[in-house]
């Protein structure tokens, strides 16, 4: 329903010209949750998506990062969430990154189409800050998410790790919308999908290809590389368990539907014709599985602007502004 009345808004917004007269507007256009009444969210500030505009190349995504619905409270997490004021550049021509593949990096690595950012599994620390057992916030984080399972981070960035959990209503009998785009310009889908990459099949839950690691103690990365003890990990414990660290999960080619960055190019209501797409990933329990959204390195060719800036393209008085100016971005007409 949210969906579905961003999009007439988003009609409204680009004069309501009937849909005989004037092709549908594509995804990367249409699927924004736009706010075109005020709306607000947490402490009174905008919500959701302030504007659109383009170019032949480019999205271009104001936002917030600030949602509609409820969120809070933070367990032990003394930030507070402030409007961003973000500008994305989002790729509408998406291509495989034929080359070494970006790593996501800490901080925003897309948008959910309210305009809240996505993070990686990753929380910025790792053990004895040797930077070879990588925390995964998703476990080592848990006490400090809402119940949307988001936070703020420094800086009042709200943010998903994981599933967001109050942006929609799963429906397993569905094809899932779109949610999100990564900063590579492909879009990030719900959990359910097409059995089969060509459509056909039926709807299933797309599952993720890693797996938590069988071991007991933290001696040897996924890759095989045999670690001296300095570089050891902590045993798996309770204080420890599996999957407290990101290098506790292994990628084994086929065992789920997704590849390595957790997506798969496979036929979508939006895209007929076939689109690479990421998958939002949880368990049949519903719980968030590894590594939740995007991989830890993107499928495409990455607006590195939205890296550089932590997602902000052009904040005020930005260099990027210019560049959206000299790349002439249109409300659509």
């Amino acid at each position: 329903m949210r969906i579905a009345a961003a999009r007439l808004a988003l009609m409204l917004v680009w004069g309501g010209i009937p849909a005989a007269s004037h092709a549908a507007p594509p995804p990367e256009l249409e699927s924004w949750l736009l706010n075109t009444s005020g709306q607000t969210g947490y402490g009174g500030l905008p919500a959701n998506v302030q504007r659109i505009r383009y170019s032949s190349g480019n999205a271009y995504v104001n936002a917030s990062d600030i949602p509609t619905y409820t969120i809070g409270p933070w367990p032990g997490n003394p930030n507070t969430p402030t409007d961003q004021g973000y500008l994305f550049r989002i790729p509408r021509n998406p291509v495989e990154n034929g080359g070494t593949k970006t790593s996501t990096p800490l901080g925003p690595t897309g948008v959910w189409i309210n305009g809240v950012v996505v993070f990686n599994a990753l929380d910025a620390h790792s053990y004895n800050n040797q930077n070879v057992w990588h925390q995964n916030a998703v476990l080592a984080e848990a006490a400090s998410f809402d119940a949307c399972l988001g936070h703020p981070a420094p800086g009042g960035v709200y943010h998903h790790h994981q599933n967001p959990a109050c942006l929609y209503s799963p429906d397993s009998t569905k094809h899932s919308p779109i949610y999100g785009y990564a900063y590579d310009g492909f879009p990030i889908y719900g959990p359910y999908g097409h059995r089969n990459a060509d459509g056909t099949g039926g709807i299933a839950r797309m599952r993720s290809s890693y797996r938590q690691r069988n071991i007991t103690q933290r001696t040897t990365l996924p890759d095989g590389t045999v670690l001296s003890p300095s570089q050891y990990g902590p045993d798996v414990s309770a204080t420890y368990p599996l999957g407290f660290y990101v290098e506790d999960f292994e990628y084994v080619g086929g065992l789920g539907d997704l590849d390595r960055y957790n997506g798969r190019f496979t036929v979508t209501p939006e895209y007929p014709g076939g689109i690479y797409a990421y998958f939002v990933t949880i368990e049949g329990t519903g719980a968030s599985a590894y590594p939740y959204t995007i991989g830890p390195q993107y499928y495409g060719v990455v607006a590195a602007d939205d890296i550089s800036t932590h997602g902000a393209c052009a904040r005020a008085g930005g260099g990027s502004a210019s560049r959206a100016r000299s790349e002439r971005p249109q409300s659509p007409s």
